[in-house]
């Protein structure tokens, strides 16, 4: 056996030669293959050590494991901005990699997850087939940024997901309901649940935050609401309350007068007593738990009114941001008003529609000829 600078070589009683070395961290580690000649395995030393003392180097041993076991521990330990993944969040990866990611990568070594793999994975998960683009794109992100902690980790040398566009979503157009059919929500749903079908109307306040809402967070003199919290219900754990889904969602949104007197007897008959009581809670005085409301409350109203199939409590936050905009509304006062930290999430709820377009070419017109003093033909 003949010593190297960096590494050792020796032949082994097959004939063929061993390379084996020290990491960064002093342990001794093998080739993890033999070679037939000398030379072979000082060519592997040699390149082994120019990858160490570049940073690219990628232990034989280290990446064999699973998808499945490196995904649940990455959902596990995984930090935002210091944070660990908010309860919500979590179960809403443990969905994904459930339903769409493990049954077809899980059993797959991180070393051995290749590029093509990832595209016929996608090609089926897009496909007519599959959930739809927009779960599909969802799906991507998540095995990317756990591909690229991988790399981070030196567990694989680089992230498999190489897809242009895949994480990219094109959701389609979300229904745009009619103010009557808000009202006619408003009119179908028990007289407890009205109030609350109408602040998520006309105030934009999501599902959880409307759950966590406080008599202490009503101003009903001055007419506002301010969101301090929110409720997150995750499958089989407690119910639990903690801040909005960002920093900008803590705020307060004045609300349309002509909702108040409803609020105001809603508070009367229904809210849990105290400043802190809840204000909307069940008939039992449970708290509101968005799985049951939907089921229970909002599809069966839904049907009733005749809404699209598909239609969601989520889309009278859309209503109430393009109402919202229909008044002259900014960018910034939509973020403000939806808890919005970018202008892109804000815009996205607006929605352009065929006879408001119409309208705004009828107005444009209108303009015109009240400049000229002539009419145009």
């Amino acid at each position: 056996m003949r010593r190297r600078a960096w590494g050792t070589v020796r032949r082994l009683p097959s004939g063929r030669y061993q390379a084996r070395y020290r990491d960064e961290s002093g342990k001794q580690g093998t080739a993890p293959r033999t070679f037939a000649t000398k030379a072979d395995a000082e060519r592997w030393l040699a390149k082994a050590q120019t990858e160490m003392d570049s940073g690219r180097w990628i232990d034989s041993k280290a990446g064999k494991e699973t998808i499945k076991d490196y995904a649940e521990r990455w959902v596990k330990t995984r930090l935002v901005k210091g944070q660990p993944l908010a309860p919500r969040t979590a179960e809403l990866y443990r969905g994904q990699l459930k339903n769409h990611i493990l049954p077809v990568l899980g059993a797959t070594p991180l070393h051995q997850l290749q590029a093509s793999a990832v595209r016929s994975w996608y090609g089926q998960l897009s496909g007519p087939q599959g959930p739809g683009q927009v779960t599909a794109a969802k799906c991507y992100r998540l095995l990317r940024a756990i591909c690229t902690t991988a790399v981070e980790d030196n567990l694989i040398s680089r992230n498999p997901c190489s897809i242009r566009g895949a994480g990219q979503e094109r959701p389609s157009d979300r229904p745009m309901f009619t103010l009557a059919e808000v009202q006619a929500l408003a009119d179908t749903v028990d007289d407890r649940w009205r109030a609350l079908i109408l602040m998520a109307a006309w105030t934009g306040l999501r599902i959880g935050e409307l759950a966590a809402l406080r008599r202490e967070n009503l101003d009903v003199t001055a007419g506002t609401v301010t969101v301090k919290s929110a409720a997150v219900d995750v499958v089989g754990e407690i119910r639990t309350y903690g801040p909005p889904k960002s920093a900008a969602g803590r705020r307060t949104v004045a609300i349309p007068p002509h909702i108040i007197e409803a609020l105001e007897r809603h508070l009367m008959t229904y809210a849990q007593p105290g400043g802190r009581g809840l204000v909307f809670v069940g008939p039992k005085g449970g708290p509101v738990r968005r799985n049951n409301f939907t089921s229970s409350v909002w599809k069966p109203a839904a049907s009733a009114v005749g809404l699209p199939e598909g239609a969601h409590l989520h889309d009278l936050r859309g209503w109430g941001a393009t109402m919202a905009a229909r008044q002259g509304a900014t960018t910034r006062e939509l973020m403000h008003r939806l808890g919005h930290a970018s202008p892109a999430m804000a815009l996205k709820y607006q929605r352009a529609e065929a006879t408001r377009d119409a309208a705004l070419a009828a107005a444009m017109s209108a303009a015109l000829r009240h400049a000229e003093g002539t009419v145009l033909t």
